[in-house]
């Protein structure tokens, strides 16, 4: 066919003498061409009808994620301001109502977070799969790219020990610092989740990257896991999928997403011994 060979055609002819007849074996060429070319034709609507249902997928997508954005984060939002305010009205609340506060403050948090990797899994997602991810690069400190997440990651830290072996000679690198700020959060919380202490974040300079490394000292991959590790960036997939601890597995997929975008890439595994 015009574009590529679409199969091959087999003859038996009744009379093999004719195909020795120039007419002959040009007419089975001319008739070989047509029916190629109609099986391209076949081919491209099938495309056309499956660009056109991607189209009207990322329209639904696009009109989901408004709604989530507006009518899910925004009463959430007020949620978490008017639990937390609760803790300063007096008298000081104490007890079990103290506490009642305190958890719905924390799954107020939770299902902010929730709400919100589902929307950055989607747009990630999309930018990936279109070439058009937004990243404002800029030549950025690694330590304190660092420090930032540590802050952020503070409340799921707790009172883990947590250690940041950063050289002080490493150069600045280029990249999107929010965005990277957001795969180290997630991979603290994760340490926090599901490792032990101490958590080491560490940096070093390769001759054409910027490895940086989050280690926790907890049990390590689990033994479904090991020599898959991979798999554990996919979207939805946890470690251990009855696990008592929340979450739907979107994390490690985000950080995949954002390494990926800015042409790395990420990697887990066990850690060798201290």
């Amino acid at each position: 066919a015009p574009m590529r060979v679409r199969g091959v055609l087999a003859l038996r002819p009744a009379r093999p003498r004719w195909l020795l007849i120039p007419e002959q074996a040009q007419q089975l060429d001319t008739l070989a061409r047509q029916i190629a070319i109609a099986v391209e034709r076949v081919h491209y609507v099938e495309v056309a009808q499956q660009a056109v249902v991607d189209i009207e997928s990322e329209r639904l997508r696009n009109a989901l994620l408004g709604a989530l954005s507006h009518d899910v984060r925004t009463p959430l939002t007020a949620l978490i301001a008017l639990a937390e305010s609760l803790r300063t009205l007096p008298p000081a609340l104490a007890g079990e109502q103290a506490q009642a506060v305190q958890a719905i403050v924390a799954q107020a948090r939770a299902l902010n977070a929730l709400v919100s990797n589902l929307l950055d899994m989607a747009r990630l997602e999309s930018g990936v799969a279109g070439g058009a991810v937004n990243l404002r690069r800029d030549w950025q400190s690694v330590e304190e790219v660092v420090g930032a997440a540590l802050r952020a990651a503070a409340p799921a830290l707790g009172t883990h020990e947590v250690q940041a072996r950063i050289p002080p000679d490493l150069p600045l690198v280029e990249f999107d610092a929010v965005l990277i700020e957001r795969v180290l959060v997630n991979l603290l919380e994760n340490a926090a989740r599901y490792g032990a202490p101490p958590i080491v974040v560490a940096a070093r300079a390769l001759p054409q990257a910027l490895e940086i490394s989050v280690r926790d000292h907890g049990p390590g991959l689990p033994a479904t896991w090991r020599g898959r590790a991979q798999g554990l960036f996919e979207k939805f997939t946890r470690g251990e999928a009855e696990s008592a601890t929340p979450g739907v597995g979107l994390g490690l997929a985000i950080c995949k997403a954002i390494v990926q975008a800015h042409g790395g890439e990420i990697v887990a595994g066990d850690a060798e011994a201290d």
